[in-house]
């Protein structure tokens, strides 16, 4: 697997940058501030950038306006959701959990239900794929792993 691959292709606003490598490091307050603008051109009411992906490891930051909602990574493997700024509401095992910025839940098997945005809401979703599960199947099809 050659990770130093993995680099976005850039766009108009932002420039190209690697998601794979020893030490990334990110700013998560500038990179808020760029989903936050991001938010302000977009009619989806959410904006999101993978800020890393290495093997079957994906780190994904999204801004969510309150009320609504993001699709669950419904396949095997582990997750994390670490909420930055705001609230969001979670549904695990029937029950709907409100976490609010600084906590951080851990699922043992991904999400399966939608997020919801109590309030305009920054967090970070990390997930990671088995060899052969979710988008680690994908990418190794198209040569990218």
């Amino acid at each position: 697997m050659n990770t130093a691959s993995h680099m976005t292709t850039g766009t108009e606003r932002r420039a190209a940058r690697p998601l794979s490598g020893e030490g990334l490091t990110f700013g998560l307050s500038n990179e808020i501030q760029e989903l936050r603008q991001d938010l302000s051109r977009s009619s989806g009411q959410r904006s999101a950038k993978t800020l890393a992906k290495s093997g079957g490891l994906r780190v994904t930051m999204v801004y969510l306006e309150a009320n609504q909602t993001i699709a669950p990574e419904g396949s095997a493997g582990g997750a994390t959701l670490q909420v930055l700024e705001g609230r969001l509401r979670v549904q695990v095992d029937g029950a709907i959990q409100e976490l609010k910025a600084g906590e951080l839940m851990v699922l043992e098997q991904n999400l399966h239900e939608p997020i919801q945005a109590a309030d305009r809401s920054a967090f970070l979703i990390t997930v990671y794929w088995p060899e052969g599960a979710g988008a680690w199947s994908q990418e190794q099809a198209q040569g990218r792993h």
